[in-house]
């Protein structure tokens, strides 16, 4: 199936401090590793999401949904203060999101949410964020460390890991947003209908002092074999198949 060579991060709909976080370390740590391999980012409210949870005889959720069901008691104002939401985005916040917000992750996040993260499984809530590799839940309701998540990803692509890089590097640089998810995307399915997967490693780049060392002002940045092919535009696939074959 398709789940089994991608990883997936869950989460919600624009991301939350914690689902952006950890989906941002997942491409750190693919691209420390030299793994290409997809990585997507979906919202639980997605159909796949959705599918996905019900075949491990769960619900998709967020922290505010394992607190209703469970009537667990969570500090929300704090929530709310350390995502660093106006008291007006407060009043606003959709009943679903948790903190909407893409301020930086703190691990204080994780531990008011704790005794939500404890509750889930038992109340059979999938809880964001969720880790899915190949098609298996690692981790689901918090943050994990940087040291398991690594050990994770050489657990289960290890030999993806050992085999040699292909020739071709393509980087898409972004600090995360959706117009630099939407080309990250579509250079793997460029890479695919071409035919170069097996010679080809896509990685995003989110450190924006990378951006400023390859010249890239405006991101989505695109870079082919270390030349800049594109930047501050969201180029289709098309478009793409069309860089790949001119470098």
């Amino acid at each position: 199936m398709k789940r089994e060579n991608e990883i997936w991060v869950i989460g919600t709909e624009p991301p939350c401090p914690r689902c952006h976080h950890l989906s941002a370390m997942v491409h750190e740590l693919a691209s420390e590793l030299g793994l290409s391999i997809r990585i997507r980012h979906l919202a639980y409210t997605e159909a796949e999401a959705m599918t996905f949870a019900t075949e491990m005889r769960l619900e998709p959720g967020t922290a505010k949904d394992v607190a209703r069901k469970g009537d667990i008691s969570i500090d929300w104002s704090r929530v709310y203060q350390l995502a660093k939401v106006p008291p007006q985005a407060v009043e606003e916040a959709p009943e679903d999101v948790c903190c909407p917000s893409v301020a930086p992750w703190t691990p204080e996040l994780d531990e008011i949410l704790r005794p939500c993260e404890e509750r889930a499984l038992d109340l059979g809530i999938m809880m964001t964020p969720v880790l899915v590799l190949s098609g298996r839940i690692f981790h689901q309701g918090s943050v994990p460390s940087k040291e398991k998540t690594r050990d994770w990803l050489i657990q289960v692509y290890g030999e993806e890991i050992e085999r040699p890089e292909g020739n071709r590097l393509v980087e898409v640089l972004g600090p995360g947003c959706a117009n630099c998810e939407k080309v990250y995307q579509n250079a793997f399915e460029a890479v695919k209908r071409l035919g170069l997967d097996e010679e080809t490693r896509i990685v995003k780049v989110t450190d924006i002092r990378e951006f400023a060392k390859r010249g890239v002002s405006t991101t989505p940045g695109l870079v082919i074999g270390g030349r800049v092919v594109s930047t501050g535009k969201v180029l289709d696939v098309a478009r793409i198949m069309e860089m790949l074959k001119g470098t």
